[in-house]
C-alpha cells in the first residue's frame, strides 16, 4: 500500500478519542505510566526472541497511544518448531496454510518458527498481525465480531496488501466468484488461493468502513459492542446505518472498484495487466517456437530416411554428385 509521510491511523485514533472522550479503557495522556505489558516467547533462539519483543513492543506503543486501552500483563509468544503440531499449542483444528494465530481468551501468539518452516512473509508483519487481533478483542471486550472485521483490521495495522492482491480480486469480480462478507467466516476450511481472497476482501472492507466511518467510528463501535454485546444495534448506534445496506454497498463497492473501465484507468492494475499479457505472449511464442522446430526435426528425419541411399558411396569408390 502506498507509504506517504502523513499521520498514520494510531496517530488518528488517538486524536478522536481526546476529542471525543470516549471511555475506552485508560486515556492516552495516562499511557506510558501506567503501560506494563510483558512479551514471553518461548521456542526462539536469542536472535529470533530479540527481534519479536522489538517488533511487538514498538507495535503495542502504538496500540497504546491509539486507544489507551491496557491488554493484560503477559502476552505469551509461542513458536511452534517441527517437532510440534499448531493444534497442539493453540486447540482445534489449524489450517494448513495458516503461519501464525492468536488465542485472546489465553493472551496466546503462536507462530511457525522461520527457524523450521518457510513462513513466506515478513515476521515482523505476522507478528503485527496477530497483536492487531488481541488489540480488537479487548476493544470489543472478547465479543465476536465478523471475520471480515477482524482479519481486515489486523491487516490494516500491519500494513498488508501483496503484489497480485489486486489482481486476485479483480479476477473473482470479473468471474462474479467474490465471496460475501458473511461466508468469510469461514475462511479457516478455505484453500489457499480462495482464503487469499477471502483476506483480501477484508482487507478492501475494513478500508471500506474506514473511508466512511473513520477510527472514530471504528471505535465507537467496538465500545457499543463491549457494554451490550449487540452487534446490529452496535454498528447502526456508531455508523447510522444498517449492517445489511453495508454488505450490499460495499459489494457495489467492489464492483466499481473492480470493473474494466477502472481496472485499466488504475496504473498498478495497468502494469499487472500488462504483465500478465506479456507473460502470456512469451509464453505463447515459445509453445510455437518448440512446435516449429520439431516439425523441422521431424522433416530432417524424414529427409535422412529418404536420401540416405544415395549419399552411400558408390562401388568404385567414387562419391555421387549432388546438386548444389
Amino acid at each position: 500500500m502506498p507509504r506517504r509521510r502523513r499521520q498514520g491511523p494510531w496517530t488518528i485514533l488517538a486524536l478522536g478519542l481526546a476529542a471525543l472522550n470516549l471511555p475506552v479503557g485508560l486515556r492516552a495522556q495516562e499511557w506510558a505510566s501506567r503501560w506494563s505489558v510483558s512479551f514471553m516467547v518461548e521456542g526462539a533462539d536469542p536472535d529470533l526472541e530479540q527481534e519479536t519483543r522489538a517488533v511487538l513492543e514498538e507495535a503495542n506503543e502504538h496500540m497504546a497511544a491509539a486507544s489507551g486501552l491496557a491488554l493484560s500483563d503477559t502476552i505469551h509468544v509461542v513458536y511452534v518448531t517441527r517437532l510440534q503440531s499448531f493444534d497442539s499449542v493453540v486447540g482445534g483444528h489449524f489450517p494448513d496454510w495458516g503461519v501464525a494465530c492468536a488465542a485472546s481468551e489465553r493472551e496466546l501468539i503462536a507462530v511457525r518458527s522461520p527457524r523450521d518452516h518457510p513462513i513466506g512473509r515478513e515476521l515482523a508483519e505476522i507478528l503485527r498481525h496477530e497483536l492487531a487481533h488481541l488489540h480488537l478483542d479487548h476493544l470489543t471486550g472478547l465479543r465476536q465480531v465478523p471475520r471480515w472485521m477482524q482479519e481486515g483490521y489486523a491487516q490494516q495495522l500491519a500494513h498488508e496488501w501483496r503484489f497480485g492482491d489486486d489482481w486476485i480480486v479483480a479476477r473473482a469480480v470479473f468471474s462474479d466468484q467474490t465471496i460475501s462478507l458473511a461466508d468469510i467466516d469461514g475462511v479457516n476450511s478455505f484453500q489457499d488461493v480462495r482464503a487469499r481472497l477471502a483476506y483480501g476482501e477484508s482487507y478492501l472492507a475494513m478500508g471500506y468502513f474506514l473511508d466512511r466511518y473513520g477510527w472514530d467510528g471504528l471505535l465507537l463501535f467496538a465500545e457499543g459492542l463491549r457494554r451490550k454485546g449487540d452487534w446490529d444495534q452496535a454498528f447502526q448506534s456508531a455508523t447510522g446505518a444498517d449492517y445489511a445496506v453495508f454488505q450490499r454497498e460495499f459489494a457495489a463497492y467492489l464492483r466499481g472498484k473492480y470493473n474494466w473501465i477502472a481496472f485499466f484507468g488504475d496504473t498498478v492494475l495497468l502494469w499487472l495487466g500488462l504483465v500478465a499479457l506479456f507473460l502470456v505472449l512469451y509464453v505463447m511464442k515459445r509453445r510455437r517456437g518448440a512446435a516449429k522446430l520439431a516439425e523441422w526435426e521431424a522433416q530432417e528425419a524424414i529427409e535422412d530416411i529418404l536420401y540416405s541411399p544415395f549419399d552411400r558411396p558408390s562401388s568404385g569408390g567414387q562419391t555421387p554428385m549432388t546438386e548444389g
